[in-house]
Formats: C-alpha cells, structure tokens, sequence
C-alpha cells in the first residue's frame, strides 16, 4: 500500500504539471469564473453518476453537515478539506495562473512542500527528520533562485498573480493536513466528492449571478461548444479533478503530508517542460539550477520516508 501511495503521487504531480498549461489555455478564452463553475459542475456530475450506480463507495454528502449521523462529529475535518480545496485553492491558482506565466505559477506552487511541513507539524503533530528538513530547504532555495531571477516587468508576471499563487500554496497546505486528518473517517473518493460538491456549489452560485447580472444566463455553457475548450474542461474535470485529486486524498491517507508533498517538484518540471514546448516560454540558466534543487528535494525527502517507513514496519 506505501508503494502504490508513492506510485499514485507521482501521477497524480505529472497530472496536476499538466493541468498547469490547461488552465493557462482556457484562460485565455474563457473567463475565471466560468472555469471553475463548469469544471466543478461536471466533476461533481461524474462522481454523482459513479456514486449512483455503486462503481464508487461514497457514503457521505450535505446530509452530514446538516443532520447528525455516525460521523458527523468528524465532518469538519472534511468541510475544511474542501473549503481550502478546491474552493480557496482554485481560485486562488486559476486567478495566478491567469496573470503569470506557467514557469512562474509552477515555480512559486512548489513552495507547498515546505508550507505543508509547517502545517502538519502545527496542526497534525507529525514530525519531519533533520534530513527531510535539509531536503525541503533545498527546494525552496530552487524555487527562491527563480523567482528573484525571473522578469516582472514585462507585463507577463504581475505582482498580483504572483500575490495569489502564494496565497494558493497557504490553502493547497491547509488542504493536504485535513485531508490526511479525514483520512481516518472518510475514504479517497468521499474526500473528492465532497470537494467536489462543494467547489460546484460555491462556484456556480456566484457565476449564475454574475451571469444574471450582465444578462448573459444563456450562455453559461458557451465555452463547451468550442473543441479546444471541451479537452481543456474534460482534462480539468475528470482527469485532475477526479483521477488525480482521488489519488492524492489516497496517497495522504498512507504517508505524510510532507512527503507526499515533496513530489510536487515533478508538476513543476512537469509544467515548465510542457509550457517551452507548447506555449514557447523560454528556459533560462536560472531554470535549470532552481530545477535541479527541486528534483534533489523529492528524491532526499522520498528517500528518508522510505527509509523510516521500513525501519518501523
């Protein structure tokens, strides 16, 4: 089960690497809002079908924040999970990703690792070793490196969007810890599906009014009869919404959220790759040494827990 954790963080950081460059694509054509509104709304349909006909076991829904049942005295745990993410974490990562780059964005979102290892020493009382500590250091000087070297002053990294994908990396943290305290109660796919239902209703309830407001309801599914959009929202919605975030809520149930974390330095290599080749960003010096700090991160911190992990088994 440690294997297939480290198996399931390793695809679901190439996933969300690559969910990086579809937002980035989506943004320019459709606006935040309606990003988040039909992704969630589709996620949430997908999971709701899958719970209907028993493919999933998912036993929890609004019934147990509003009624008291067998395990309403740990819903807040999950609430919480699912209001740092997707709601916080979404909004505040699309709103960044729209207004920088996908060197930048993936860059600054791999800060998470040290953020989480704060987190969970705080709220969770879980320990990280000297080492792991040295390790998670290195990548934050990678992601320091780059962050000091790269352009601001182009107009394609504004100090606002960069302002949200730090405040992306908080709530992403604050996610990974009570995801991994809900573990104890509720399964993978009932975190996801309770994230899920609660980014479809927050998001969508603002999005009808704004819609309401400029009068423009009727075309609140306009953005799916483009083809290029629909990939993008299909990639979003099923692939890393529910593969993915299924396989980190699984991954955090079986190890720390600080390892689990470290490996987010793959999405970043993952989306820098992906936005030099499609999106024609370029690749400095600076890049490649903040890269490699990154990398060395993952493999020390991975490294150690394996090693932990063996020694108390």
């Amino acid at each position: 089960m440690i294997l297939l954790a480290y198996l399931f963080t390793v695809l679901k950081n190439v996933i969300y690497g690559v969910s990086v460059f579809f937002t980035g694509a989506l943004s320019d054509n459709v606006d935040v809002l309606d990003i988040l509104a039909i992704r969630f709304l589709l996620s949430f349909t997908v999971l709701y079908l899958l719970k209907v006909l028993k493919i999933v076991k998912i036993n929890v829904g609004l019934k147990d924040v509003f009624k008291k049942t067998s395990r309403s005295k740990y819903i807040k745990s999950l609430l919480l999970a699912a209001i740092f993410e997707p709601v916080l974490y979404m909004l505040f990562e699309t709103l960044g990703i729209s207004m920088t780059t996908g060197v930048t964005a993936a860059v600054i979102l791999s800060l998470i690792p040290i953020s989480s290892c704060i987190c969970e020493s705080i709220i969770l009382k879980e320990k990280t070793t000297f080492m792991q500590k040295v390790f998670l250091g290195l990548g934050i000087i990678g992601v320091i490196y780059i962050s000091v070297n790269t352009n601001t002053s182009d107009g394609e990294n504004a100090i606002s969007g960069i302002i949200f994908i730090v405040l992306a990396v908080i709530s992403g943290s604050l996610f990974m810890v009570f995801s991994r305290k809900s573990s104890s109660h509720f399964n993978s796919m009932e975190v996801t599906y309770f994230s899920a239902m609660l980014g479809m209703i927050a998001f969508n309830a603002v999005n009808v009014v704004r819609h309401i407001i400029n009068r423009d309801l009727f075309e609140y599914f306009s953005p799916l009869f483009d083809l290029q959009n629909l990939i993008g929202f299909i990639f979003l919605a099923i692939i890393s919404t529910i593969v993915a975030t299924g396989m980190n809520n699984f991954a955090l149930s079986k190890i720390q959220t600080s390892t689990s974390t470290a490996f987010s330095g793959l999405s970043t290599v993952v989306t820098i790759g992906i936005g030099v080749v499609f999106a024609n960003e370029k690749l400095y010096y600076f890049h490649y040494i903040g890269m490699a700090l990154i990398l060395i991160r993952m493999i020390g911190v991975s490294y150690i827990s394996l090693k932990k992990s063996k020694n108390v088994n």
